[in-house]
């Protein structure tokens, strides 16, 4: 009786583990998917002389404008770029690749 309850219980364990796991899987080949399609899209255009609407309307999908602000005297204004199929990709400072070299 205890072992096949302690078997019962190692069950349900790993069905939630497998039903989390698929979930990740899914996930991830989502993101594969959408990665794809954005190289896709920057191969399309790897010769850009000239910046259009529609050529921004491809690539972003979102932009934030936050408030302007004062930082040791000069007017400083962050965005956000939300990219289609990738979402926000935020680049290293220089003090993060100084750490990295």
């Amino acid at each position: 009786m205890k072992l096949s309850e302690n078997y019962e219980n190692e069950q349900k364990t790993l069905e939630g583990h497998v039903t989390e796991l698929r979930g990740m899987i899914a996930s991830e080949q989502e993101a594969n998917v959408n990665v794809d399609r954005f190289l896709s899209l920057v191969r399309k255009y790897t010769d850009i002389q000239e910046l259009t609407a529609e050529i921004i309307r491809e690539f972003v999908e979102k932009i934030y404008v936050h408030k302007a602000e004062r930082i040791d005297g000069k007017r400083v204004q962050r965005i956000r770029i939300m990219w289609n199929c990738i979402g926000e990709l935020t680049l290293p400072t220089s003090e993060q690749e100084e750490k990295t070299a």
